[in-house]
Parts: structure tokens; C-alpha cells; sequence
């Protein structure tokens, strides 16, 4: 990771403790790190951005050559991870896509292999289900937020989890909250 994405992450880091906005965060970082590490993805699509965290820290950590594409809503909020993302001086390894990703997903060329879900939980099923295709083997899932809003997710994390499904999904408890991380086999 270069040295202006760390120090960006620090800076948002501290902001967002003071504005107590929800991002990553520093541990759910560390597994983020560790499975691009592990794994070595070269294409990543993170579904919700919010302010640039994890889209920071995952184009950080891919390897040379690494593209990231971020999918946010929010027109504002795109504009922001756009800004925040050169900030970190890696404007030219993320796409930043405004609008619907239910919408935008069918239009995004090329196969995956790594996925963040950070959106509207209860449409966590839905992106999965049209990303699929475009997911190379090995490919690595990650849902944000599945311990909290548990309910929300419930029919993606039985999707991920049925016997013979086609996932290898395990979860991984950050106090309260946890994320569902999901390999295609």
C-alpha cells in the first residue's frame, strides 16, 4: 500500500471517529488485506462506497496492476470517493460508477474475482446474483455488515452458505458485527 493511501486511511480514520460515520475501519481492514493478499485479485468491484475507505484500502492492497470499479448511489458520495481516492494518489487504479448498482452491474465489462458488498443490505442477494456471471473461479465475496443487520441478509447468507452451492463461505465476528466472507469453488 503506498504511503499517501495510509496516510488518507489515517485521516479518515480519525474523522470518522470524531463524526462517528460508518466505514471499514482498521479491523475488518486487516481481513480485507490479508484475503487480497492471500487470493492476489486483479479485477475488484466494491458495491456502496460512501466516502472512499474501502475503496482506498482495497486498490491499495491489489497488485500491480490492480483496478478496482466502485458502484455508489450517491451522486455526492461518488464525486467524494472520486476526490478521496486521487487524494490517496490512486485515481488512475479505481472507476467510480454513480448510480443504482442493481442497474449499473449488467453493464460492467470484464469477469471479477474479488467483490465488496457494502450497500443496501437487503439487495446483498441481488448484486451476488448478477455478478455471478461475470465471477472468475476463486473469486472472493465479501459482505460487510452481516452481523448487525442480520435479518437484512439473512437470505443472501443462506444463499452463500447452503451445502453444494457453489460458495465456501465462513464469517468473521468483529464484535457486534461481522462480515461473510464467500470463495467461489
Amino acid at each position: 500500500m503506498t504511503k499517501g493511501a495510509r496516510r488518507m486511511l489515517a485521516t479518515m480514520d480519525r474523522a470518522v471517529a470524531a463524526w462517528h460515520i460508518p466505514v471499514v475501519g482498521r479491523a475488518k481492514g486487516r481481513l480485507i488485506r490479508r484475503l487480497i493478499d492471500r487470493h492476489r485479485p486483479r479485477r475488484a468491484v466494491e458495491i456502496g462506497s460512501l466516502l472512499g475507505y474501502s475503496a482506498i484500502l482495497i486498490a491499495g492492497s491489489l497488485p500491480a496492476g490492480g483496478r478496482l470499479v466502485c458502484i455508489e448511489v450517491n451522486p455526492f458520495l461518488a464525486s467524494l470517493v472520486e476526490a478521496n481516492v486521487a487524494e490517496a494518489g490512486l485515481g488512475k487504479r479505481v472507476k467510480v460508477v454513480g448510480g443504482d448498482a442493481l442497474r449499473a452491474i449488467p453493464f460492467l465489462p470484464g469477469r471479477f474475482d474479488f467483490v465488496f458488498l457494502d450497500a443496501v443490505k437487503e439487495d446483498y442477494l441481488d448484486y451476488l446474483r448478477q455478478l455471478e456471471p461475470k465471477l472468475t473461479a476463486g473469486a472472493v465475496v465479501v459482505a460487510d455488515n452481516t452481523g448487525i443487520a442480520g435479518k437484512a441478509v439473512a437470505p443472501y447468507l443462506e444463499y452463500v452458505r447452503a451445502a453444494g452451492g457453489g460458495w465456501d463461505s465462513r464469517e468473521h465476528v468483529f464484535g457486534d458485527d461481522a462480515m461473510e466472507v464467500s470463495v467461489r469453488v
